[in-house]
């Protein structure tokens, strides 16, 4: 659903990773429905057949089955119903 990502409520965080580990910014733990994240990995350089291994709170962890990490990554979130 390309839509959701023109949504008001949603939030994202993009940057550049080089470790196995992104945490999500501190702000989103009472903001943002943490199950509801969406992880896009680009790499940088050579094919890494990068995954997201899992997603635990604030961290999003990656695995590489080839060379070391090295990629940019954007995580979508949905801020939480405040109504509800």
């Amino acid at each position: 659903m390309i839509k959701d990502y023109y949504e008001k409520d949603c939030v994202f965080v993009r940057g550049r990773s080089k470790k196995p580990l992104v945490i999500l910014p501190k702000e989103w733990d009472d903001v943002v429905d943490l199950d509801s994240l969406t992880v896009h990995l680009t790499p940088i350089g050579a094919d890494q057949k990068l995954i997201v291994k899992r997603v635990q709170g604030r961290e999003v962890h990656l695995q590489s089955h080839a060379i070391p990490i090295d990629c940019y990554y954007l995580v979508i979130g949905r801020l939480l119903d405040k109504d509800g």
